[in-house]
This record gives structure tokens, sequence and C-alpha cells, in this order.
């Protein structure tokens, strides 16, 4: 029987984090080891990681950032620092990556993370929205924001470079 477990980052899963990174997105749009130690570091429990049987596979992490007015594509760039966006008096949450293991994927294990955290932040902060960002071509995440209830704000064109260039997708979520 599998014990899944779902814990807050810590710095000392780096390596692990990063393994997850590699295998869930192209290289072009990988994040950083020193911006998710900066991610861990400012809001350990706006990352959360999935474990089985002891063994992370997956991760999903985010900021809150202050409301939901105003929103623009230069908020989603790769790399930015959460310290210069991220208050705890803020009304939305915003996801900024989610990775599974490729052979755990497909299993609900996106879903349950992203449930876990959405349940977890709206207890403990007034938020009143969620809000991401999905390229259109990543199908199976885009249905699973779509089965928790998002619906598409606007597109950024160009966004993603993954060996050709596509949309960047903004999802939100009112609570």
């Amino acid at each position: 029987m599998k014990k899944i477990t779902i814990r807050s980052a810590e710095s000392a899963d780096i390596d692990q984090i990063m393994l997850l990174e590699d295998e869930s997105f192209h290289e072009n749009i990988r994040e950083s080891r020193a911006a998710f130690l900066e991610r861990i570091a400012h809001f350990p429990e706006g990352f959360l990681l999935l474990e089985i049987n002891g063994e992370v596979c997956g991760y999903i992490s985010s900021e809150i950032w202050d409301g939901p007015e105003n929103i623009t594509g230069d908020r989603f760039t790769l790399g930015h620092r959460i310290s210069e966006v991220h208050t705890i008096a803020g009304k939305e949450l915003y996801v900024s990556s989610l990775g599974i293991l490729k052979k755990h994927r497909g299993k609900g294990y996106g879903d349950l993370l992203f449930t876990e955290l959405s349940g977890r932040m709206s207890k403990r902060y007034p938020i009143s929205s969620i809000i991401l960002l999905v390229s259109e071509n990543w199908l199976a995440a885009r249905k699973i924001y779509e089965r928790n209830g998002f619906r598409e704000l606007h597109r950024i064109p160009g966004f993603f470079n993954e060996g050709n260039i596509s949309e960047g997708i903004v999802m939100r979520r009112d609570l």
C-alpha cells in the first residue's frame, strides 16, 4: 500500500526539487535553484512536496499577491523574486509551478497537490482568488485547472519557448 505524504519543502530538499524540475519542464523554461531556494526561505508553507513511500514525487509552489486587479504579463516572469511580490496580506494566491515525476503522472497527484495547497492557503490567508499561468500546449495541466474551476483571463503571446513558441494562458478561480 502506498503511503502518501504532503509536507512543506525545506532547503535540504533542493536536489530532489531540481530533479523534478528537470523532468517536468523544457530547459528553456525551468526555474533556477536560486529561485526555488528563495521561495522555500520566503514562503515555505506555500511550497509543498508530495512523497510516496518516502520518495519526493511532486511539488507545487506559490506566493501571495496583492490582489486580482491589474495583473499583467510581466508579473509572471520566470525567475522573478518572490520577495518583491509576495505579501501575506494579499488577496490572490499565485501558483508559480507544479511538477510531478513522469512515472507518477496521470494518477491524480497534481489534483491532490493543488487541492491541498488551495485548502491550506484559503484557511490561513485572506485570499479571494487563485491565479496561474499555463502553456497553451499543456493540455493535461489545463484539464486539471479547468476541473478545479479555473477560467481563462487572457493570453500572453510568445511567453513559452519549449523549442517552439507558445502562448501563456493566464487562468483564475475565484474562491
